[in-house]
């Protein structure tokens, strides 16, 4: 683990908030101590926390311990849970890391390691699933689909792997549980031309197949984003209210003119001003307040507008 203190708050979290019922929510003020973090517990607010202080380790061993007595009221329950005897781990400093220790057990992990501790999961263990799916994103293994099915007492893994997810290194990860392996074809763009349904425009769409996708719709102007924005361009709904977007489909932004937006073999798409519709949803890309949010969208259309002739 990197010193960068979001790095560490994100492994204490993972950690806390694995077995947490409802889910626990932060977001920080800052990326830098002092740093005021804002809890949730689902949709109950539960106050702030601030984390400061001149030793960086010792800080955050107390934030973790202080984060632990906000959330046992509102969960009901103390996390993280030791895996032996259900205790509540405790945290410690241990040298240049913060690791959780059992009150009254030999159980210890560093700080950002539960979950590796809790692998491979019980028979019982509901969360075996998300378990599972977190292990493979930590290895940056891709993967489309996942379920896991208790089979003769024990957890058989289905997966399904994106093109260029390495098997052998999921095989490895998944151990020692034996894994059902499936392959998902590859992502690829479609340009289409739509004629539109009666009493409907026109439109083209730029469109993502062969993933999953988000199916939240918006709809507005096409505007080209500011230089040096890191989104692809900007959709007007109200007059000055504007949402950032990142389109998924291959394409390529132009930096002049009244393009903006080409197809993935360079011909103009969307210019500024079209009218325009995008499929997709927001996600969260920071913990920080304030840091700007993106529209991800798997599609864009592009709506032709009626000849008034």
């Amino acid at each position: 683990m990197t010193d960068r203190p979001l790095d560490w708050l994100e492994a204490l979290f993972a950690d806390i908030g694995f077995r947490a019922r409802p889910a626990v929510i932060w977001s920080v003020d800052s990326r830098e101590l002092p740093i005021t973090v804002t809890l949730k517990a689902g949709e109950d607010a539960l106050g702030a926390l601030v984390l400061h202080g001149p030793d960086q380790i010792d800080s955050l061993c107390t934030f973790a311990a202080e984060l632990q007595e906000v959330l046992q009221p509102a969960l009901r329950v103390g996390v993280p849970p030791c895996p032996s005897c259900t205790r509540v781990l405790v945290p410690k400093r241990t040298l240049g890391r913060i690791e959780w220790h059992c009150p009254g057990g030999d159980f210890r992990c560093s700080a950002g390691e539960y979950q590796e501790a809790l692998w491979p999961p019980g028979p019982e263990d509901r969360d075996a699933a998300g378990l599972l799916a977190n292990r493979l994103s930590r290895r940056g293994l891709k993967w489309s689909n996942l379920k896991m099915t208790r089979r003769g007492g024990a957890w058989v893994p289905t997966i399904t792997l994106q093109t260029n997810t390495d098997e052998t290194a999921v095989r490895t990860a998944v151990a020692p549980l034996v894994a059902e392996i499936q392959r998902t074809n590859p992502a690829y763009t479609v340009r289409e031309d739509h004629a539109g349904a009666p009493g409907k425009p026109s439109f083209r769409s730029l469109s993502l197949r062969g993933t999953p996708s988000l199916s939240a719709l918006l709809y507005g102007t096409l505007r080209r984003a500011p230089e040096g924005d890191s989104c692809d361009f900007l959709v007007e709904g109200a007059p000055g209210h504007h949402t950032r977007v990142r389109l998924a489909p291959e394409h390529s932004v132009c930096a002049v003119g009244e393009c903006v937006i080409c197809d993935g073999s360079g011909e103009p798409f969307a210019n500024d001003g079209d009218s325009v519709e995008c499929g997709g949803g927001f996600a969260r890309t920071s913990r920080v307040e304030g840091d700007p949010h993106y529209f991800y969208a798997w599609e864009l259309r592009v709506v032709q507008q009626p000849d008034l002739d």
